[in-house]
């Protein structure tokens, strides 16, 4: 298959992409089925591998993904109408003030998104943006990029989130200088997130729409405690989880064993979920009619359907790329590349833009940093390291619709495709560039 062809199919397939989200409102699950079938025809994939493989690559997706978007849409649902993102979001506000609040959101991000996977953060903090942003009159466009940025930044610099983790692996660096250094690094990168979202808010404004005024007036609004405490449990419990995972020392130990179930993603969730409904029963008794088809449980799930089938469609579409001789045609191009510190970011920052995947990317510098570590001169521990940041900074570039966070943030946000195409991949530009100059001045320092 020619090269031309399939770099052809690619750009005719993002335009296609981008043509029917932004300039024909087509709803994003079609677009996106369409811009697979335009690549895959193109690129010369038999129609029937483009359809098992879309299939195959929505229903993965979902299974990942899809009971986390419904549990977290019930407890946003529950927490909207009980009045606790009410709570939240003032007591957010008498700590940052409302000029900061979405500075408050990105600190959030930073942190949460270190043990916790980013789709997952960000549907469960997304009711405490919307009311944040219906409190403060501060674009929801402001609050849901610098939410995602935020979380972006760790995601993609410090493990134990799977990306940086591979790689920390296929590199041999040492694991806790790669979290001190991932979560140094990740600062600057979260503030430059904030900081376009700052910009992006004022020219694309927009109020959440999916949020009603809370039906719970300010004196009988639940505690800080009991609102936060949906949100806080769930992330404890991963965190634990995380940690005895890679200390990995508890085998044959109940209490481990029992931390290890609870603290899996959609255990935890589970339980935020029912301290949701107790929250809910205190400021609503009697209301047994909330996990009705016709109360928030059936709302929630309507919008949660939605979601899914739009993030779904979105690792459909990375499959597909995934699946095409793109792959190694990038992989062959850039064999023996050999520009010193540059090389680990373009080739994951190439991979990521076209493929759509943070941790392929990196995974895939990595892969192919690891054997030229000697000649760059980045072979002893410390530059294993810096090697690292560098395939991660690259994996930060270019974030749009063929990754499926893109449309997590932009479905659960409420945010408009066409804003989203507008700002969040000039957020993660921003941010790869940011973190590559962070990666210099370590490797200046270091070797």
């Amino acid at each position: 298959m020619s090269i031309i062809i399939i770099l052809i199919a690619l750009v005719l397939g993002l335009a296609a992409l981008i043509l029917c989200t932004v300039k024909f409102k087509i709803h994003p699950f079609f677009s996106l089925i369409i811009a697979s079938l335009i690549f895959g025809i193109v690129s010369g994939m038999k129609f029937d591998v483009i359809l098992e493989t879309f299939a195959t690559g929505l229903g993965n997706t979902i299974a990942g993904i899809g009971i986390v978007i419904v549990i977290g849409t019930i407890t946003g649902e529950l927490l909207e109408k009980s009045g606790a993102a009410e709570s939240m979001a003032q007591t957010i506000l008498r700590i940052t003030g409302p000029k900061h609040a979405a500075l408050g959101l990105a600190i959030t991000g930073y942190f949460v998104s270190i043990p916790v996977f980013c789709d997952s953060a960000f549907v469960l903090l997304a009711p405490i943006a919307k009311r944040l942003s219906r409190d403060t009159k501060v674009s929801m466009t402001t609050m849901a990029v610098s939410l995602a940025m935020g979380l972006h930044a760790t995601h993609m610099l410090v493990p134990p989130t799977p990306g940086p983790l591979a790689v920390s692996g296929i590199l041999n660096a040492n694991l806790g200088m790669v979290i001190a250094l991932g979560a140094l690094v990740s600062i600057p990168v979260t503030l430059v997130g904030y900081f376009i979202a700052e910009k992006a808010g004022k020219k694309y404004y927009y109020l959440p729409e999916d949020i009603e005024d809370t039906m719970v007036d300010n004196q009988n609004l639940p505690s800080s405690l009991m609102s936060f405490a949906p949100i806080v449990v769930p992330i404890v419990l991963m965190v634990v989880q995380t940690i005895s995972s890679m200390a990995n020392n508890g085998a044959g130990n109940m209490f481990i064993s029992i931390i290890n179930i609870i603290g899996q993603p959609v255990v935890a969730l589970m339980i935020g979920l029912l301290l949701a409904l107790i929250t809910y029963f205190k400021v609503h008794p009697g209301d047994y009619q909330v996990w009705s088809f016709d109360g928030a449980f059936g709302d929630a799930m309507k919008t949660a359907g939605q979601i899914a089938l739009i993030v779904g469609a979105g690792g459909a579409f990375g499959a597909i790329l995934q699946q095409s001789p793109l792959n190694d045609i990038l992989v062959n191009a850039f064999a023996g590349i050999n520009i010193g510190i540059l090389a680990p970011f373009v080739i994951g920052a190439i991979f990521r833009t076209a493929i759509g995947s943070g941790t392929v990317a990196m995974v895939t510098a990595a892969s192919m940093l690891v054997q030229v570590l000697e000649p760059l001169g980045m072979a002893s521990p410390m530059g294993r390291v810096v090697a690292m940041l560098a395939c991660a900074a690259g994996g930060f570039m270019v974030f749009h619709g063929n990754d499926d966070f893109f449309w997590i943030v932009t479905s659960t946000s409420g945010m408009e495709p066409e804003t989203a195409y507008k700002t969040m991949p000039i957020g993660s530009i921003a941010q790869s560039f940011t973190a590559l100059a962070m990666v210099f001045v370590l490797y200046i320092i270091l070797l």
